[in-house]
């Protein structure tokens, strides 16, 4: 991936760095740039990211030509036009197919990511397990509070990772690049928002987490550390970490405690008290520490471990 930092007054230079994002954008009116473009981005075939500030009173239209652009542009005094209708850009939105206009005064901040349409519809289609689905646009917003706080900290944690770490390494930034997209797609309405409502064979999670969460279902009642879980699911730990919690609300860990005082239910349900204690089942499903084991099990469940024994 190549990385851009730089800051520039030139609005031709301005100009160009929105281009590496978005091709088709193009200044139509720019007055004096106070203050001056502060721009970070990160750029490979198929694919950029970017994050910047900049001040000035300016006109700009952006056609995404074959990409997908997923964008956010706050400021005080900033207006969108798509399709013919205002939009908010102070909130992140989505942009295929038709140019969008974008008129602003003062400062603002702004962020883009584009995908290539090809990689896009590819994404969509392995998600929804259909080769045979036509992936269209059928929206600019996000479709819900929820999905919309994923991908904002999705970008998050990519914007972290392509943008400001010392130390990223090749790897990891494919990782972020293919959670990011799979969350946009999952955020953002087209017709694979359609293809899951309808029930169609679908993986709602992104793979890593897919994968993740199979290791822990499958190994649960076996010692397992974090790095376990980030190699079986192809991310580094700290990579999966944000990627668990953004899916799923938990991270990795939580999710293997909630797995593992499910089955310890499950037996403590089963067992006869007369034979069994609840110590050598906890101790069975990884938990040593007895009180705290029940503190959990109590603020999970709503009973102690005790209890569920002898019910």
């Amino acid at each position: 991936m190549e990385h851009t930092n730089i800051e520039t007054r030139d609005a031709e230079t301005v100009e160009h760095l929105w281009q590496t994002v978005v091709p088709g954008a193009r200044i139509s009116r720019a007055e004096v740039i106070q203050p001056a473009l502060s721009w970070h981005s990160v750029t490979e075939p198929g694919f950029a990211f970017c994050d910047y500030t900049i001040g000035s009173t300016m006109v700009v239209e952006s056609d995404p030509l074959d990409l997908v652009v997923l964008a956010r542009i706050a400021g005080a005094r900033v207006s969108g036009v798509y399709r013919r209708e205002r939009i908010d850009t102070n909130i992140p939105f989505m942009v295929v197919d038709r140019p969008l206009e974008v008129s602003f005064s003062g400062r603002i901040a702004g962020t883009a990511v584009s995908f290539s349409r090809s990689e896009f519809d590819d994404a969509a289609r392995r998600l929804a397990g259909d080769d045979t689905l036509r992936v269209r646009a059928t929206g600019h917003a996000a479709v819900s509070e929820q999905r919309l706080r994923y991908w904002s900290r999705t970008w998050e944690y990519a914007r972290d990772v392509l943008l400001r770490s010392p130390e990223r390494t090749p790897l990891i930034e494919q990782q972020a690049r293919t959670l990011l997209l799979e969350a946009s797609l999952l955020t953002f309405p087209t017709t694979l928002t359609e293809a899951l409502a309808a029930g169609r064979p679908a993986r709602s999670l992104p793979a890593p987490v897919r994968r993740a969460k199979a290791y822990v279902e499958a190994h649960a009642a076996e010692p397992v550390v974090l790095a376990d879980i980030a190699q079986a699911a192809r991310l580094s730990p700290r990579g999966l970490q944000y990627a668990f919690r953004a899916a799923t609300g938990r991270t990795p860990m939580q999710y293997l405690r909630r797995v593992r005082l499910d089955a310890a239910r499950s037996e403590l349900r089963s067992a006869d008290p007369s034979i069994e204690t609840v110590a050598a089942i906890a101790a069975r499903w990884g938990f040593s520490n007895l009180g705290r084991f029940a503190a959990m099990y109590r603020g999970e469940f709503g009973e102690t471990p005790s209890t569920t024994l002898r019910s």
